[in-house]
């Protein structure tokens, strides 16, 4: 099968209706926006996620496959850092942590589907906090 397009979106799981976001991204793609979200609901009904990154690829005859990723990044930091809201002002306003082995437990949660060494990943999740007004000492 030829391949048209690979679309990422972050979504909520289990509650893919066809309106937007999703129908605009989708509709222009010619796909069928209720039997995506019927599909994707069904495969998702048992995820209790905030927010997960979806992959799909659309192939030239209209078919399409759904790929299921992990939980968002910062919805993982907030809910292992029990932080409830970021930094307004990244630069200005920091926020400070002194545990590294948070760090270490989101990374290993992440390493099965990022597919990069550990310490790849770890550098891409300190890269994060600080982008958010999270800094390590």
């Amino acid at each position: 099968m030829i391949i048209k397009c690979k679309l990422k979106l972050i979504l909520k799981p289990g509650k893919a209706t066809p309106t937007p976001p999703i129908a605009p991204i989708l509709g222009q793609y010619g796909l069928n926006l209720m039997n995506f979200c019927n599909k994707f609901n069904l495969l998702t009904k048992n995820i209790f996620f905030d927010f997960i990154h979806v992959k799909i690829i659309v192939f030239q005859n209209l078919e399409y496959e759904i790929l299921i990723g992990l939980e968002s990044l910062t919805n993982d930091i907030k809910k292992n850092m029990n932080i409830e809201k970021f930094s307004k002002k990244p630069g200005i306003e920091k926020i400070i942590f002194n545990n590294f082995e948070i760090i270490n437990i989101i990374a290993k949660n992440r390493i099965i589907f990022e597919k990069k060494k550990i310490s790849s990943i770890r550098k891409m999740i300190l890269g994060t906090l600080i982008s958010m007004g999270i800094f390590y000492e």
